[in-house]
């Protein structure tokens, strides 16, 4: 056991937060904390980490156990390089191995035995904590975390909110401690930096505490899931979709007996108003007491948190053609970010951009919306086109009005019909008063996204949007892009929404844009097949697959649960051998060819990788077969 938490309470004011929360989380479990924004998550995670003290109750931690946390924004030490900011969270095994350095010098001169007994010491203690390979590590984790060779010796002070994030990041990935707590980690990746964490999470010898709206990430990562709700905490043993499973089952057997209390307490409730003050009356006053036990410990039927509610009205159809670039270079004055995009968008498809951080995702849509100069090549927006877009940092917003001033002012609503408006996005009473500067970033977002409902445009061009938002609002936006009838246009890495909203993909890329005109999944599978483009926008078209029989669907899903267990085998193996050779490498035998394990080390990365792409590609074909199996 990492951590144990008992009856723990907190109030802020009169406002119960938590009251009476209690769970357990064992060494290397991957566990998920998820709720709805406003619950108390943060209040729970500032306690375990020290920074709030509780108003009653108890958290225990394992005897030395070293805690690590990223925050949603984690601060990054100022007037350090981005190398030295990382090598902080290996500063430890540094010292070491500068140590080891020195006593290296002496001992090839004149030793005394305690050089020698110090030597023997700090080296067994840096095998064991894998130091040799520290260096290794510390290159692969920054270049994961988006940050090139070039980029080490920037200063933090210069980087963005996000690289700030990705850099923190990197720095406790890098420390390894006993019990990581990550909060929102996704909200500043890429996909491919969000893959690899996750496959680093399922990989980590410690314990993780996972605060996370993506729900795919979720589903690829936890295994236990505590859910904080009216604050109480309830324990899910299981992956994600057992998760639903289970709260599903309590909500169900809840409700239930919620029901059967309800009714009980009625029938005694009318025994007693027939009978009080008659013949019966002593039996009366029994049923009375019965009744007010019962009312004392009743159960209450769930309810289900409220979620918004909104909806595009009627629009007016554009033309055919929506977007058109001929020849389009995207970049700077300084430097240029792809060239020559050939890219049509007719009216009434579903595009989801993505790509790496920094390719241009952003910046293509500022420069096919006019906001941003094109550096070569043609873009153009087509006829009666009517604009939605949400911009990434909701710069739009006026930070002195309030949500009930911007309606009415921008907008040119009426108080009323603005006020119910954004009752929808769940601003109710006095908070369509405070000043926007006020409201948390998720709050903005359900703003901007009210505001473009009352535009009705014919295009919508939506820029992470799902950024702040929970998991119960992005299903809530699912449902809004899903009933709109216009051309969407949308920026996003999560990877469920783009499953879930889209038909076709924009893989923006330094080499090159591609397009994928059958979706997210057909991207996905490209991804061990097809290889990039080189210098102009490449079309990957689906292969339609025959229809399966329900008896042959279950052979080939048997099939394909075999091929998985054999791909996790081979990675394990992998993993293994690569664990060997470092071993040798650390400690080699005098008769050790160092030059040849050197290569063999090359050869075993090359074959983790190639193990790691076939498990990746036969899990995605296993999910899809299920999921047709329903």
């Amino acid at each position: 056991m990492i951590l144990s938490v008992a009856n723990l309470r907190k109030l802020f004011a009169a406002e119960i937060i938590l009251d009476g929360v209690t769970f357990r989380i064992e060494n290397r479990e991957k566990v998920a904390l998820v709720g709805r924004n406003g619950t108390g998550k943060t209040t729970l995670i500032k306690i375990i980490t020290g920074q709030y003290e509780p108003d009653g109750g108890s958290v225990n931690l394992q005897r030395g156990a070293k805690v690590g946390y990223l925050r949603q924004e984690s601060p990054v030490t100022p007037g350090r390089t981005i190398l030295q900011e990382a090598q902080s969270g290996l500063e430890h095994l540094l010292e070491i191995k500068t140590r080891l350095n020195e006593l290296t010098k002496i001992i090839e001169d004149n030793p005394t035995q305690d050089d020698l007994d110090e030597f023997a010491l700090l080296h067994e203690h840096f095998n064991d904590q894998e130091g040799y390979s520290a260096e290794r590590d510390l290159t692969s984790i920054l270049t994961r975390m988006g940050f090139e060779e070039s980029d080490y010796e920037k200063l933090t002070d210069s980087l963005s909110g996000g690289e700030k994030t990705r850099l923190a990041l990197a720095r406790l990935l890098l420390e390894e401690p006993d019990l990581l707590i990550l909060d929102e980690p996704t909200n500043h990746l890429d996909l491919q930096a969000t893959e690899w964490l996750e496959s680093w999470i399922r990989s980590y010898h410690g314990a993780i505490l996972l605060v996370s709206h993506d729900r795919t990430f979720l589903e690829n990562t936890a295994g236990k899931f505590l859910e904080l709700r009216a604050g109480q905490i309830t324990t899910y043993e299981g992956d994600y979709q057992k998760y639903l499973q289970l709260r599903a089952e309590d909500e169900e057997r809840q409700a239930d007996l919620a029901a059967k209390q309800a009714n009980q307490i009625a029938k005694l409730d009318e025994y007693v108003r027939r009978f009080m003050n008659s013949q019966r009356t002593a039996q009366a006053r029994g049923r009375q007491k019965q009744m007010f036990k019962l009312q004392e410990s009743q159960v209450q039927a769930p309810t289900s948190d409220a979620g918004m509610k909104a909806g595009f009205g009627k629009i007016e159809r554009s033309g055919d053609i929506v977007v058109r670039t001929e020849n389009l270079t995207v970049g700077f004055s300084d430097e240029t970010l792809f060239t020559n995009l050939n890219w049509e968008v007719r009216f009434g498809e579903r595009w989801g951009i993505i790509g790496e951080n920094g390719a241009g995702k952003s910046t293509l849509i500022k420069t096919i919306l006019g906001r941003h100069k094109a550096v070569d090549g043609k873009s153009k927006l087509g006829s009666r086109i009517e604009l939605g877009y949400f911009s990434q940092d909701v710069a739009d917003l006026d930070p002195s009005m309030s949500p009930l001033e911007h309606m009415v002012f921008e907008l040119g609503m009426d108080a009323g019909p603005a006020r119910n408006l954004l009752a929808r996005f769940l601003f109710t009473g006095d908070d369509v008063f405070r000043p926007i500067s006020s409201l948390s970033g998720g709050e903005k977002n359900k703003l901007v996204l009210a505001s473009l409902t009352v535009l009705n445009p014919n295009l919508l061009v939506l820029d992470e949007p799902t950024n702040h938002l929970d998991m119960d609002s992005r299903a809530a936006l699912a449902d809004v892009l899903n009933d709109y009838k216009g051309t969407l246009i949308l920026i996003s890495h999560d990877r469920w929404l783009l499953r879930q909203v889209t038909n076709r993909i924009l893989d923006v890329r330094r080499a090159g844009p591609i397009e994928y005109i059958s979706g997210y999944a057909e991207y996905r599978r490209s991804q061990t097949t097809t290889a990039p483009a080189k210098s102009k926008t490449q079309t990957i078209t689906a292969v339609v697959e025959p229809t399966l029989t329900p008896r042959e669907l279950s052979k080939e899903i048997a099939r394909m649960q075999t091929a998985v267990s054999n791909s996790e085998e081979a990675v394990a193996q992998a993993e293994n051998q690569i664990s060997r050779i470092e071993s040798t490498l650390a400690d080699p035998p005098p008769e050790a060819d160092v030059i040849q394990l050197s290569h063999d080390y090359q050869a075993a990365q090359k074959e983790l990788t190639r193990a790691m792409n076939q498990w990746e590609e036969d899990t995605l074909t296993l999910e899809n077969l299920q999921r047709q199996q329903g």
